[in-house]
């Protein structure tokens, strides 16, 4: 249990820190988008300002990610064997106790986690019905120090080609 909530007290440092680099917005030069970031992000609709010296402002790509709903603090500790079926009343209650979900992209081995747009907002309300399962999500992508961050714009299950809804789970298992 200890071990636990040091790995969920790191998470929630990390998390915090991409907060922070997504709503300031200074530092890495990003390339921008085709599309620039949708809606305020932590500063109400004013533009973001980088402070002095701090360099170019980090743009947020709008893209679609596809990956699986889980709990990164589980998975920082266990690895990809911490998501699935055995796995989704622990993720309910940490995501009720207010730990930040994520998305996992299996192809690219990365996790997204998942940032408010708006203060007082939880971010794991569109998340909350696919926890553990594969979804699509349209978002604004942040990228900061190799960590990734996702404001949600729309939320869907995923569907594999053949057109039968995915599970989340890999293929053969």
């Amino acid at each position: 249990m200890r071990v636990a909530k040091n790995y969920t007290l790191a998470l929630a440092a990390v998390t915090a820190a991409l907060l922070l680099a997504v709503s300031v917005g200074a530092g890495e030069k990003t390339p921008a988008a085709d599309t620039p970031a949708a809606g305020p992000h932590h500063n109400h609709g004013a533009p973001a300002k980088a402070p002095e010296g701090a360099g170019q402002r980090i743009v947020g790509k709008t893209m679609t990610i596809v990956g699986e709903v889980m709990d990164p603090a589980c998975f920082l500790e266990a690895g990809p064997k911490s998501i699935g079926p055995g796995h989704y009343q622990c993720a309910i209650d940490c995501a009720r106790s207010g730990q930040t979900l994520a998305i996992y992209d299996r192809d690219q081995d990365r996790i997204y986690f998942i940032a408010g747009e708006l203060p007082g907002k939880n971010p794991n309300d569109p998340l909350m019905p696919y926890i553990h399962k594969k979804v699509d999500v349209l978002g604004t992508v942040y990228h900061r120090a190799d960590a990734y961050g996702i404001v949600i714009l729309k939320v869907a299950l995923h569907e594999d080609k053949a057109g039968s809804p995915a599970s989340g789970a890999p293929a053969g298992k």
